[in-house]
Formats: structure tokens, sequence, C-alpha cells
């Protein structure tokens, strides 16, 4: 190889960095979390010492010290180098097939499609062994099809997920400020789902925007806790000057416990959004809802929690690389209420992190703290006191895409199961209160399997 190939191939390199859009794989299952992923559903994984690139440029015609890189470089996530080595390695030796193979897959996972299909193309001709050829078909049809779009775009994007979920306290779903059962442990099948559909209004950057949303749960024996909420939005978003943009929509939802209509409401939210840099941003939200409550068969006093609601709060988040983050927000919020022991107002801290790992495995997790003060005191407190409760909840979810677990048992590389995805979780919930009565906590786990579209 020559100096000047050298050049080519950097050069393509520089290029494929700025055209590299951000896909990161979802879903996952815990026991895969240590599992290191190839992309190459040909050639086996390399296990052997790290190969440096002055390795590499010291021995370019070494073909199995190349293969053996690219297959490091692209099971750590570096597809650019990954495609330079297989570069070098099909100029050559043109009719390495399975390296075109490999090749074809890396350049799809660059976001360069038309190349990919460039890559099938050239594999038409050649006397490919059946599995080769079942491949070349597979990423055909897979490379046609159009990944997952970023929320903020126009068209349509959503989110299905379906579960099941295990409580040693199941009835604390609907404690927070509602309902509160006895300690009781069960298992739930759930069902969730987010529409979002966004539109361009004219050329001057507004759009509008339209969204459902619900999630249904059923439990195995305590029904008295299935509960499904449905919530719609519709709104506008726009950008102004100085990285400022603005999103604002109005929202109805209503919730249902055990088949009978609890709480109604309706409202509205503003959000604005300051970018700082390229990786950081702060925002500030408000939001105000009118609620309405019914009472349910085994309850007499919950009309009188209806009332307004109102909350501020203000966060920053942080983008690590293209796949992570790290947010942070602080709130303050006020319930009204016709009766002062469910009237409310305190302080909500909110943290959230997302870490995806080169391999194609993420770990996410949020938690919340709520510091509440009541206007009145909770029924049955053996202490005249007005009623205060901290409540700390948090999850921890980690995952894969049904992609990344099909290669792990053996099965060729399917990019049309990227948008497919398992995640596994574990819930926590505490409520601490000065009327021990309405003291509770649980700990879950859960396990979903989530379409992205």
């Amino acid at each position: 190889m020559d100096t000047l190939y050298y050049e080519y191939v950097s050069a393509r390199g520089t290029f494929m960095r700025r055209t590299i859009l951000a896909s990161k794989l979802i879903g996952t299952i815990a026991i895969v979390a240590s599992f290191t992923v190839s992309i190459d559903a040909i050639a086996e994984s390399y296990n052997g010492p790290k190969i440096s690139f002055e390795q590499i440029y010291a021995n370019p015609d070494d073909q199995e010290l190349n293969l053996n890189y690219a297959r490091q470089q692209a099971e750590n996530g570096d597809y650019i180098s990954a495609a330079s080595a297989l570069e070098r390695m099909l100029f050559a030796s043109p009719n390495w097939d399975s390296a075109r193979l490999f090749y074809a897959l890396v350049l799809y996972r660059l976001d360069d499609k038309q190349a990919a299909m460039r890559e099938l193309d050239l594999l038409e001709s050649r006397p490919l062994s059946p599995k080769q050829r079942r491949q070349v078909k597979a990423y055909r049809e897979n490379f046609s099809t159009p990944k997952k779009r970023q929320a903020t775009s126009s068209g349509l994007v959503g989110r299905i997920a379906v579960g099941v979920r295990y409580d040693d306290n199941a009835g604390n779903a609907l404690a927070d400020t509602f309902l509160t059962f006895a300690n009781r442990d069960d298992i739930s099948a759930f069902a969730q789902a987010r529409l979002q559909y966004t539109n361009p209004i004219g050329d001057n950057g507004l759009k509008f925007k339209a969204g459902i949303n619900g999630l249904l749960r059923r439990h195995e024996t305590f029904s008295t806790a299935d509960y499904d909420t449905f919530g719609a939005n519709i709104g506008l978003l726009g950008d102004l000057s100085n990285g400022l943009s603005w999103d604002t929509d109005i929202q109805v939802s209503q919730v249902n416990i055990s088949g009978q209509k609890y709480l109604t409401q309706f409202g509205g939210r503003v959000k604005i959004k300051k970018a700082l840099s390229k990786t950081t941003g702060v925002w500030v939200q408000g939001t105000w809802h009118d609620q309405d409550y019914n009472n349910l068969s085994f309850t007499t006093l919950e009309p009188t929690r209806s009332g307004e609601k109102l909350s501020l709060s203000t966060g920053v988040i942080k983008r690590l690389d293209e796949n992570s983050f790290i947010s942070a927000s602080f709130g303050y919020e006020d319930k009204k209420a016709t009766n002062a022991a469910f009237a409310y107002d305190g302080i909500r801290l909110n943290a959230r992190f997302h870490n995806g790992f080169d391999n194609g495995i993420y770990l996410s997790g949020r938690a919340t703290y709520r510091m509440l003060k009541y206007d009145g005191t909770s029924f049955n407190n053996p202490a005249p006191t007005r009623r205060e409760d901290d409540h700390i909840s948090g999850r921890l979810g980690i995952g894969a895409s049904l992609n990344i677990l099909a290669t792990k048992i053996g099965l060729d590389e399917n990019p049309s199961l990227d948008n497919l995805g398992l995640e596994a979780g574990i819930n926590y919930t505490n409520r601490s209160s000065n009327n021990p009565v309405l003291d509770y906590k649980n700990f879950g786990t859960d396990i979903k399997l989530i379409w992205n579209f």
C-alpha cells in the first residue's frame, strides 16, 4: 500500500465522521450487561491482544491483522476505523466476499445506506454460499427500511411497550397522593403507548404537534389496584434567536381505577429551552391543570380532592456523547382542594441519566424526591398537626435491542430488529409521613418489550 492510498482512507474517514447520525440500540435484559457484542454476523469475534493503528500502518499487507483490527474497532463502536481497515482489505482482495458483507454492514452503521447498497450490488454476481446469499437478501431488505426518526423531526414517531411487573406492595402504584391500600404483593401485566405527530407550518421554523398516550395495568389477583391512564395534547413549538426555543401545548387526561373513572384533568404547559453549548442546555417550564376527582365504589371523599394544580420547574441537561446524557431539575408544586386534608404544596427534585455503551447495551435511571406539606391534618392522624410527607421513587433499567440479543445466540445480524428491544428494570418507592398510617414502601421489578418507530 502506498502513502497516497492511506491519505485516501483518511480523507474518507473524515467525510464519514461528518455524516454519522446517532443511532442507538434500545432494549435489554439484565444478564447480557457484561456481553461484548460483535456486529459481524460472518466473522468470529476478535478476543486477542489489542491491535494499535501503528501495527496496521506497519503491516498493511497482513490481511488477518487488518481483519482482526476491523472486528476489534467495530465491537468498540469505532465504525470509522473498521471501515478504513475493510477498505484496505478489499482494495487488496476485491473478491473477499465475507469481508465485503462485513463492510456493507459497517457502512450501514455509519448511515451511509447508499454505499452499503452499492457493496451488496457488487456481491450479486459473486459465487456466494447459500448463507451469504441469504445474508445479502436480508441486508438489502433491512437497509431499505427507514431508521427511527428523532422526536423533533416532522411526521409520526412513537413508542409501544408491553410487559410484566412484580411489586411487593402492589397498591402503592395508586398511593402517591391518591389512595393507600394494605400491603400485598402481586404480579401485573401492562401495555403503554405514546404517539406524537409533528409538522412544519410555513418555513419560519414553527411546527404543529399533536399526540396521544396511554397505559393499561392489570394485576393477577389485586383487581382493586388495576388502573388505566389516557391522555392527549395539541400545541405548537418553534425556535427563537440565540439558541432559544419554545414548546407549548394543551393537555387533557383521565385516570380510571378498577374500571371506574377517578380523575379527569385539563390544562396546559409552556416550556422555554436555551442551548448553552452543543452539549449543554437549560430549561424552565410551567404547567397548570384543573383536576376533577370522582368517588369509586369503595370511597366517599374523593371529590373533595378536586381543584387546580400548578407546577413550576427548571433544569439542566448535559449530553456526554451522542448516546449518553445526564439531567437534573428543581420544581415547586401547589395543589388546591376543597378539603384542606388533600391540598398541599412542596418541592420536587428530579434526576435522570442514560448511558449507551459501545457494545449496544444501555443503562438508564431516574430518581425523584418530593417534600410535601398539606394544608390540613390527615384522616386518622393521632396528632392534630399538618400532614407532611417525603416521597422517594426511582427506577434503574438496562437494555439491548433484539438484534444485539440475536447475535449473542449465534443468529445472523438483522438491522430490522434495531428498533425492537427488551428492557429490564427495578423500581423503588418510599413515602414517609408524620402520620404513620400513611407510610409505605414498595420494591418491584419489570421486563418489557419495546418498539420505537
